[in-house]
């Protein structure tokens, strides 16, 4: 009988630890943010912008609300400003940044906000100055010299055809 009071204390005792194993914790918002940080950087390391920006947006809506959430916006809009990212333009990164140094409680990266909002301001207004000047037509006025030439050669064409047309029409007075 001890023996059978003995394996069933060990029963109990084994069953409790087996009950009180807990679930994995549920990642903190710090955790989950350097984890979207870092995936986002993978991303754009490949050259996957959009992705890079998918990755931060579905963190940001997982855990609204949050100072992480908030901050999310200072590396989406870090990542539209980056020369290399083909798929947007400064002005939209100047956009992005000021919704982030304009939202309440955005103070993690706020410096470095303001920076490179200034930084993207100046290249916007660089390649601002650098578009190609205007060739003015008879009637339109062209963005390039060979906007202009092929603009000529459409011009031409449909002269073209119409002489064509009259041609053809000559050959046939009846018609």
């Amino acid at each position: 009988m001890r023996r059978s009071g003995l394996l069933a204390g060990v029963v109990l005792v084994v069953a409790a630890c087996a009950g009180h194993q807990a679930a994995a914790p549920a990642p903190t918002p710090a955790a989950g943010f350097a984890a979207a940080i870092e995936g986002a950087r993978t991303k754009v390391d490949a050259g996957d912008y959009v992705g890079a920006d998918r990755v931060l947006a579905e963190y940001g809506l997982r855990v609204p609300g949050t100072p992480e959430a908030r901050e999310v916006s200072f590396w989406r809009a870090m990542y539209i400003v980056d020369p290399a990212n083909r798929t947007a333009s400064i002005a939209q990164g100047i956009r992005a940044l000021d919704i982030y140094l304009a939202t309440e409680g955005t103070v993690w990266y706020r410096p470095q906000a303001e920076v490179l909002r200034r930084s993207a301001l100046v290249i916007q207004s660089v390649r601002q100055a650098q578009a190609p000047r205007q060739v003015n037509g008879r009637d339109t006025v062209f963005i390039s010299r060979e906007e202009e030439i092929a603009a000529l050669r459409d011009q031409l064409a449909k002269a073209n055809a119409e002489l064509e047309r009259i041609k053809k029409r000559l050959a046939n007075p009846g018609r």
